[in-house]
């Protein structure tokens, strides 16, 4: 993860909602589930924050496993998934840093804003993980902010990458079966345009 931002100091130190965290499964996950007939499957979701997509999958009969680098959120995602009554297997951890499954063990990865706040050379090593946990032809659904959207403010929203920034380091390992635009919808209700990637395991 980026050493610029202190994801346990945003997260211990909110006092509101915080602008990636609004409180509904994505959508696009959603509509991943559906396309690929992902119900009572192996899933891995990386950066789960409080818990929301990684509960919703759980729901869909899934055994998850949801990674995060901040210890609030682990504890607020537990507390949620408590109160939700389904099981997650929720670990702090950092997958540039070491795997956080078995080789092999999964048959999705979803990761929501996490891809883009890695540099270059990071996001090499998050695909390599991404593509190492999944099982043969598995799917890695990815969201990451886009450079079509033309800001006044380039610190207000999420990190901005273009396709190729994007696809780039996925390409070697996974085929590439959807690049679409989409937004990441914000709690204000606001958006922010954003790269919807969803890829297979070659």
């Amino acid at each position: 993860m980026s050493t610029e931002i202190s994801w346990e100091d945003h997260y211990k130190n909110a006092t509101e909602r915080l602008p990636w965290d609004i409180g509904t499964p994505a959508p696009e996950l959603q509509d991943a589930f559906t396309e690929l007939n992902l119900h009572g499957k192996p899933v891995l979701e990386i950066g789960c924050g409080t818990g929301t997509n990684a509960i919703w999958m759980a729901q869909q009969n899934c055994r998850v496993v949801a990674t995060d680098i901040s210890p609030t959120a682990i504890e607020q995602a537990k507390a949620k998934t408590s109160e939700a009554k389904v099981d997650v297997e929720y670990l702090l951890a950092d997958i540039c840093e070491a795997p956080a499954v078995q080789d092999g063990t999964v048959d999705f990865v979803f990761d929501r804003g996490v891809y883009h706040v890695m540099s270059p050379e990071k996001r090499a090593v998050f695909a390599k993980r991404v593509a190492d946990s999944l099982s043969s032809g598995g799917h890695w659904l990815c969201m990451a902010g886009s450079k079509d959207e033309v800001r006044e403010n380039p610190e207000v929203g999420p990190p901005q990458l273009s396709a190729v920034e994007v696809i780039e380091p996925m390409e070697k390992l996974f085929e590439i079966h959807k690049l679409a635009r989409a937004h990441f919808q914000l709690p204000s209700g606001s958006k922010h345009v954003a790269w919807i990637v969803l890829s297979k395991k070659r």
